[in-house]
């Protein structure tokens, strides 16, 4: 899995790198844009991700932009290479998601070695709890548990340094780490570690409130996940 602390395509550079370098030439992924449903950049997600792809000369590779997520079936997200989860607002991505039975296949794919790439809400709905942002609830989604695909991590994106007090106390009201990624942070996760990848660090409040800061290029070993929601 691979998470991207959110920013523009300049800015997330290095782990989108990594992220492209694993297709084989004609290789193609499912892009999921709808946490931006409603907003204005919604009906030019697709001209955005083509961009991308030029930048990183990977114009080979195709993707298909997911709009309705109920009609797909875990056989059929079984014949894309990777999974692309958007950034935009992370109630509205979560509760799509769920609505159209969409996560439980997402799950079933990502267990069966799938490889997702989560930008910033879509990063944060991979976590254990999804309540660390201050995206508007206008849809008031109660329940705030995400997947808890990341060995009982939470995930907060556009993280900057004076938010080190609001996070260190998340961890110690919640009882459960969670990783910080600025804009220029990415972070991809293996079968037993992680590595931090990027222009800056990974910044970790563990449950104890104790800071814990991963530079780029460096690993850390996960913690093991109880189980997936």
């Amino acid at each position: 899995m691979y998470l991207s602390g959110g920013g523009n395509e300049k800015q997330s550079f290095p782990l989108d790198k990594f992220f492209f370098e694993t297709f084989s030439k004609n290789g193609n992924f499912l892009y999921i844009p709808v946490a931006l449903r409603g907003n204005k950049m919604y009906p030019t997600a697709h001209l955005w991700m083509k961009k991308v792809l030029k930048l990183h000369n990977r114009n080979d590779v195709q993707f298909e932009l997911a709009d309705n997520l109920a009609k797909y079936q875990l056989e059929d997200l079984k014949k894309f290479d990777a999974i692309y989860i958007g950034g935009g607002n992370t109630w509205n991505l979560m509760q799509e998601l769920r609505d159209s039975g969409f996560s439980q296949k997402l799950v079933s794919y990502i267990k069966n070695g799938g490889a997702v790439y989560g930008g910033s809400a879509g990063a944060i709905i991979l976590g254990k709890n999804i309540d660390t942002h201050d995206d508007e609830n206008k849809i008031n989604l109660k329940n705030t548990t995400g997947f808890n695909l990341l060995g009982d991590y939470s995930v907060a994106c556009h993280y900057t340094n004076d938010q080190e007090n609001l996070f260190r106390e998340w961890a110690i009201s919640h009882k459960s780490p969670i990783l910080c990624l600025s804009e220029e942070t990415g972070l991809i996760f293996g079968n037993d570690s992680v590595l931090c990848v990027g222009t800056k660090p990974c910044v970790i409040y563990l449950a104890s409130g104790v800071k814990k800061v991963i530079q780029p290029n460096a690993f850390f070993c996960k913690i093991k996940s109880t189980r997936a929601i």
